[in-house]
């Protein structure tokens, strides 16, 4: 894959951290980049992989090509993603990255979260790693207290996930607990099955309303630092994503408008607000 491939498919795949990414300073800009890579391949190895097999050994390939990274002497496999994260090895330890891949792993078991606390774990393993991998590449990983940091991964994975919806209930791991499911009498069968739409959508109020909390509290961290936006700012876009999920869990929602995504983003690199 080369570096306009990579460049292309983050503006398609994930356009809120690629633009983010755009205010980075120039020396830390590609290793953003190809964390975002590395996360978007992670992601699909899951989503898109109809065996569990094959998932598997998609994530396997990117667990053993990350540690090769890490060797001695290193070992670069040829991909754009691990030439990009090789440069990042004197700021990312192996310890820090290895997790962000593992998480990934129980999307393949198709395993059902159980409770609203299974849910923020895995949020915490996932975005909220990967917001403070992205402060780790641009030299602010101290810049903001933990606190913060996961308020802002849980803002936005809990929102991406929502987002996510009737994909991730194809695959067995819709962001619902089993708990909040039994309440209203539906089962994770009838997610892989888009069945039960007005169930579903009542068992999965106290998600979204966890997600409004992360975003109130995120809100209230601002003014940011300058130097902590290319690397999470775009966590301050969730409200807005979630103002624009349907009522229909199962249904796709619209996208923010890419002029609006960009001046509002744009404003934040300028002011911190």
């Amino acid at each position: 894959m080369m570096v306009k491939e990579i460049d292309s498919l983050l503006q398609a795949a994930d356009p809120d951290r690629y633009l983010c990414a755009l205010f980075a300073q120039p020396e830390h800009r590609a290793g953003l980049l190809a964390l975002y890579g590395l996360n978007h391949e992670l992601g699909r190895a899951a989503d898109s992989s109809s065996e569990s097999l094959i998932g598997e050994m998609k994530l396997t390939w990117w667990r053993d090509a990350v540690a090769d990274l890490y060797a001695d002497p290193p070992k670069v496999r040829r991909h754009d993603v691990t030439e990009g994260l090789a440069a990042l090895t004197d700021r990312i330890s192996l310890a820090d990255l290895t997790p962000l891949i593992e998480a990934r792993f129980d999307d393949l078991s198709a395993r059902p979260f159980t409770d609203l606390d299974d849910l923020l774990a895995y949020v915490d393993a996932t975005a909220g790693r990967l917001v403070s991998l992205a402060l780790a590449v641009v030299g602010a990983r101290d810049a903001l207290a933990p606190e913060t940091v996961q308020v802002a991964g849980r803002a936005w994975g809990l929102t991406g996930l929502l987002r996510a919806f009737p994909i991730r209930a194809q695959i067995g791991r819709a962001p619902i607990g089993g708990d909040a499911l039994a309440a209203v009498d539906a089962t994770p069968a009838m997610m892989a099955q888009g069945l039960g739409a007005e169930k579903i959508a009542q068992a999965r109020v106290g998600i979204v309303e966890t997600a409004k909390a992360a975003c109130a509290r995120l809100e209230a961290a601002r003014p940011l630092p300058a130097d902590v936006v290319p690397a999470m700012g775009y966590c301050l876009l969730a409200p807005t994503h979630l103002r624009r999920l349907p009522d229909n869990p199962y249904a796709l929602a619209p996208d923010i408008n890419p002029l609006a995504r960009r001046l509002r983003l744009t404003w934040l690199a300028l002011t911190g607000r």
